[in-house]
């Protein structure tokens, strides 16, 4: 059996989907190698979301395949566009048969591109899409938080968004499996669970329990420290949901994405709101939820976005408006097979680059929104020691370095005394 070296470019849900690959290519006898260099195959896990990701993606294979290592190619990318993966020995696998991949590679077997396909862990179906969906991918080495995929696909149409093409079918983890996984995890030492998925709010298990009830029976758990959503969308934040996520148990942080302030651009993007709607809800999570951070995605370029446009969306982040505690930045990629794509031009490079230049500075400014936490008590989630100090997230998801006595995977109330590298530091209260 192989020496399999796993990589992974992309989101929570792809790292989720690697770490199920991991349980699924352990249990038919392959070892897991830390290093590239002591591996038989290596494995990728792809990402599509904009072009630069397919880029880095198409790097990794190319680097991971120069020495004549076998590559096996997964993900989301594999999914979209499979041709772009044609380096020497790299075999894309179309339908999911990783293990049946890897078995091939290691034994000789050429590399090849195969047909497009869905091709995402969990994907549903049967054989081991089926499983690697519903595996329990315990940590097979220390970490305190665990990425817990409860579901895959997207049945909304964003005119920008090539993943909801890759990803395929909407599928749920049964909450009872959702729970064991759970349980798994923090019995390996684990203390905060990371809900994800595609498209979480989406989230509808083959009995109708929806994510309210998933995150109302993952909050019961007695080991469990913290919960966290990975994402949400706007539209999803319904007072059902609202209601548990005002349970003690779960983060003081969503990331609720806006992508665009403005109306015009959010109906070309085909967003399922305005921006009134959009800061109505953000008003409810404030409501019910009291302090809580709110971080965002904003995309920039887009081909219908005036300058008035941009200028909304610069206002919407600014640190003035107080609607965010972080803000992440993406230059608008063209992505073939999307809606967007037969828009008409871009803005020039020139005026798209100062757009996002403005944009990353103001929302340089929101991450200096940590300095809210100085000089209160929060609780950290103990992840690593460096440097001499302890360090983990508080609920607000601001990054705390610490002093004093801690143990990984358990909540440490933290008195924070300063900004400190890109976050806050203090010491054990």
């Amino acid at each position: 059996m192989a020496r399999v070296y796993t990589a992974v470019v992309g989101c929570k849900v792809s790292q989720a989907d690697a770490d199920a690959l991991g349980v699924a290519l352990a249990e038919v006898g392959h070892a897991r190698a830390d290093v590239a260099a002591g591996s038989d195959v290596a494995l990728v896990v792809t990402c599509c979301v904009t072009a630069e990701a397919e880029r880095k993606s198409r790097q990794l294979v190319n680097r991971l395949a120069a020495g004549g290592r076998p590559v096996v190619v997964t993900g989301c990318a594999a999914a979209y566009r499979p041709e772009q993966f044609a380096a020497p020995g790299a075999l894309v696998v179309a339908r999911f048969d990783v293990a049946g991949a890897v078995r091939h590679v290691a034994a000789g077997g050429g590399g090849a591109v195969a047909a497009a396909g869905r091709d995402v862990a969990g994907s549903g179906g049967g054989g081991e899409a089926g499983a690697a969906g519903g595996a329990v991918a315990a940590p097979k080495r220390p970490r305190t938080r665990f990425t817990l995929k409860a579901q895959d696909g997207c049945s909304c149409a964003c005119a920008y968004c090539a993943v909801r093409l890759a990803r395929g079918p909407l599928w749920s983890l049964p909450v009872g499996q959702a729970v064991e996984a759970a349980r798994v995890g923090l019995a390996a030492g684990c203390g905060e669970i990371v809900l994800s998925g595609i498209n979480l709010g989406l989230y509808l298990d083959p009995d109708g329990a929806d994510l309210a009830a998933l995150v109302g029976a993952l909050v019961e758990l007695p080991q469990l420290q913290r919960l966290r959503l990975s994402s949400i969308e706007p539209v999803h934040l319904r007072e059902p949901l609202l209601r548990v996520l005002a349970h003690p148990k779960v983060a003081r942080h969503l990331h609720v994405p806006l992508q665009s302030a403005d109306d015009a651009v959010l109906a070309a993007m085909r967003r399922p709101y305005d921006f009134a709607e959009y800061g109505r809800r953000l008003g409810r999570v404030r409501d019910v939820l009291g302090d809580v951070m709110i971080s965002t995605d904003v995309i920039v370029g887009f081909p219908v976005e005036s300058e008035h446009a941009f200028g909304r969306t610069l206002a919407a982040i600014d640190p003035a408006a107080g609607l965010f505690g972080r803000v992440h930045v993406f230059p608008y990629s063209r992505r073939p097979g999307t809606a967007a794509a037969g828009l008409p031009a871009l803005p020039p490079p020139e005026i798209r680059r100062r757009r996002a230049a403005a944009l990353e500075a103001a929302a340089a400014a929101r991450r200096a929104a940590a300095a809210a936490e100085v000089g209160t008590q929060v609780d950290v989630l103990v992840e690593e020691r460096v440097g001499g100090l302890w360090r983990g997230y508080t609920s607000k998801y601001t990054r705390c370095s610490f002093s004093g006595d801690a143990r990984p995977g358990t909540l440490a109330r933290v008195a924070v005394q300063a900004i400190y590298e890109d976050g806050v530091r203090g010491v054990v209260a």
